[in-house]
């Protein structure tokens, strides 16, 4: 996902993604430990999205602190 793909995303549509993605590099990861992973570059490129969701998660949470005051 691009990023800015990603900030088009509301807040709750943002974490619905964010939990599927995490859920999907758990189970990337179960499949690497038991040797049936196939496409490696499916948990690097996993992993990036998740930084960026939540890079863009944070940025949205210090923007609400900063209207908030």
């Amino acid at each position: 996902m691009k990023l800015y793909q990603i900030k088009e995303l509301s807040t709750k549509d943002l974490k619905h993604s964010l939990k599927d993605s995490m859920e999907a590099l758990q189970n990337y990861r179960f499949q690497h430990s038991t040797g049936q992973l196939e496409n490696y570059k499916a948990m690097k490129t996993t992993k990036r999205d998740i930084a960026r969701m939540l890079t863009v998660l944070k940025q949205r949470e210090k923007e609400e602190k900063n209207t908030d005051k």
